[in-house]
């Protein structure tokens, strides 16, 4: 196949996925992580710089949206005194659980982000290249909302070359929608990761 035709193909794909993905938003499928983990993606998203960037503090109970096959999982659960793993998908927290057997401080919670049942409970939320893929994202935000503990934070990331990507802007206008504010940014317009908190007194 000649490289302008591949190219085409690949431009069309894109575009087409992303607008079904804006029509009915959906969790990236089991058995994709070669996808989401692989060495080109972790040039521009490694673990260890995501994880420091959240600002995670020894004490803190941080929550995972979305773990997916785990990427970031054991970046995340190293620095804080508990993690709790959580997707929509058992298959992929069997995935992570596998992976992190050596690892005692870890909760593994499966279903859906909108229904959340956590309350007051959380000091650190991280979704990255997840809040998009759901289906009312602001519902999610108000189920974060309800799990952080005050002086709570949620770091939401994502990514151009994931099909699902929304501009920080948009993810702003859903966080400010709900209450947050932005406090944090890393990265840049292709990869970028947001820190939100709610308002001092909330």
């Amino acid at each position: 196949m000649p490289l302008a035709l591949a190219l085409l193909t690949f431009v069309v794909v894109q575009i087409a996925a992303r607008v079904w993905l804006r029509i009915r938003p959906r969790a990236i499928p089991f058995g994709w992580s070669w996808l989401l983990e692989n060495p080109w993606r972790k040039s521009y998203r490694n673990p260890e710089r995501v994880a420091e960037q959240c600002g995670i503090k020894p004490t803190d109970t941080v929550l995972e949206i979305g773990c997916g096959s785990g990427l970031f999982t054991r970046s995340l659960a190293t620095r804080c005194a508990k993690l709790i793993a959580h997707d929509l998908e058992p298959r992929y927290i069997a995935q992570t659980r596998a992976k992190l057997v050596d690892l005692s401080h870890i909760e593994y919670l499966v279903g859906d982000a909108r229904d959340l049942q956590l309350d007051g409970v959380v000091d650190v939320i991280v979704l990255i290249s997840v809040l998009p893929e759901i289906p009312e994202p602001l519902l999610a935000l108000e189920a974060c909302k309800r799990a952080l503990r005050p002086g709570g934070r949620v770091v939401i990331g994502e990514e151009l070359f994931e099909p699902e990507y929304v501009t920080s802007g948009r993810i702003d206008s859903w966080a400010r929608a709900v209450g947050f504010d932005v406090v944090g940014r890393e990265g840049n317009a292709w990869a970028y990761l947001t820190t939100f908190a709610l308002p001092t007194g909330e």
